[in-house]
């Protein structure tokens, strides 16, 4: 943990050129910088045209200046953000003299931090933060902003709720005295945490399907030496990235390449050709093929479409990840007149050469990759998420068979209480400095 009382100040904009550019202070010292800067005191929530100066009043440049008072801001605090032209000499001039006026350089992700410190955000909505400013596609930012929103988190705080009050009504039942000998039914709360269990196993799924959201599917193209494969990977990349030519086992090596299909950011990996050879080098490629399969969350198996019908090897299938889905694509449409389906919704027509066909290529792949349900369903997981709702998912389930089992009352709510210190710890109400600063550690600089 840092200091929190200390003021905090960093460029909240890319390097670069650009229109504008963004310095950003947080702490006590926000409103006395925005005075030695300006020379104006500041009025929250006002933009003001300014001249930016430094100490000797020599003006670094001019521009809008914004303070927002505390607890109405990002981070809970005072906060000044000054906008200038985006020229990173500007940029760390401000920055160097807000600093001599008493900041210091903030530390990556540390004005979120303080925004989660300070009870503005749960730590779901924090890792949201970082996961919209690095999502990769449509879906992945719809995702990261629901989770902004709360959606998630709310969703898991109803939960929480409800085991609560369980365990208050177990915890109660453990008053009676013992003399009086009364016997208490716990069954009607078997029933009310199997509905949360049956809501939380829900949620589990959805996140599940949303780790594709927090990472690059990696398509493999894969197939007979000249098939097209290298055709492929050049017109879906834009780039001539994988040598051409008629002769059989050009690509030796695996090519990599990061493309945007259909909304969704991928990497594609273009291999050798599969076949039997003697030639030691084109081997090694075939091997790296075949090691490629297992990274595969799709695997595009190009045929040249003039041999006739596809015959995918079960020694190639076996070497697949699980869980990927095959694609074969039948190039060289424009060298042939068979264009019949065996499996329509696996197979498509396409000649690379012409680019006939390769839109529904794309189609085929952005299907593949498609999460069930709609926008407003979107959870954008992270791995941590999907570990402490499979947590949660044990607890509840022990639960239940404490009741079932006729355990003491002792026994039942203690699990409940491991149950609820798991939802605590997915949206930080209870957490270790280990596990923030491996969230923050992911952010940049100035947010």
């Amino acid at each position: 943990m840092t200091e929190k009382n200390e003021t905090i100040a960093a460029i909240a904009t890319p390097p670069g050129r650009g229109g504008l550019g963004v310095v950003r202070v947080s702490g006590k010292l926000s409103s006395s910088i925005f005075t030695s800067l300006s020379g104006h005191v500041p009025e929250p929530r006002v933009a003001k045209y300014v001249s930016f100066t430094l100490s000797d009043k020599t003006i670094i440049d001019k521009g809008i200046a914004l303070f927002f008072k505390e607890p109405a801001s990002y981070t809970g605090e005072d906060v000044l953000e000054c906008h200038v032209h985006g020229s990173r000499i500007v940029l760390n001039m401000l920055l160097e003299e807000i600093v001599s006026l008493g900041a210091r350089l903030a530390l990556p992700g540390e004005f979120t931090e303080r925004a989660f410190l300070n009870n503005k955000i749960d730590l779901v909505q924090a890792e949201a933060v970082a996961d919209l400013i690095d999502s990769n596609s449509k879906k992945a930012a719809l995702g990261a902003i629901q989770s902004l929103q709360g959606v998630f988190s709310n969703d898991i705080n109803r939960l929480r709720d409800r085991i609560f009050n369980t365990k208050a009504l177990i915890e109660a039942a453990l008053d009676f005295p013992e003399e009086e000998d009364v016997v208490i039914d716990t069954h009607p709360a078997a029933k009310e945490i199997q509905q949360c269990l049956d809501i939380l196993d829900a949620l589990l799924i959805k996140a599940e399907a949303g780790r594709v959201l927090d990472s690059n599917p990696t398509i493999v193209i894969v197939g007979q030496p000249n098939a097209g494969k290298s055709s492929i990977i050049n017109y879906l990349s834009g780039i001539d990235s994988a040598i051409v030519s008629a002769t059989p086992g050009t690509t030796r090596d695996v090519i990599k390449e990061k493309v945007l299909l259909g909304g969704y950011a991928v990497t594609l990996l273009d291999t050798a050709g599969i076949r039997e050879t003697n030639d030691e080098v084109e081997s090694a490629g075939v091997e790296r093929a075949h090691t490629a399969l297992g990274l595969a969350d799709i695997v595009l198996y190009v045929h040249d479409n003039t041999l006739g019908q596809v015959d995918i090897s079960a020694g190639l299938l076996d070497r697949v990840a699980a869980g990927a889905k095959i694609l074969v694509v039948k190039n060289k449409i424009d060298l042939c007149d068979d264009t019949s389906l065996t499996n329509p919704d696996s197979e498509v027509f396409v000649s690379a050469k012409t680019g006939k066909g390769m839109d529904g290529l794309i189609d085929a792949i952005s299907a593949n990759l498609e999460i069930d349900g709609g926008e407003e369903d979107l959870i954008f997981s992270r791995q941590r998420h999907v570990d402490c709702l499979r947590m949660l998912s044990s607890h509840l389930k022990q639960v239940i068979k404490d009741i079932e089992d006729g355990a003491g009352l002792e026994v039942q709510a203690e699990s409940l209480r491991q149950c609820l210190s798991g939802f605590d710890e997915l949206t930080g109400r209870v957490t270790s400095d280990d596990v923030l600063g491996a969230v923050f550690s992911r952010f940049c600089i100035g947010k």
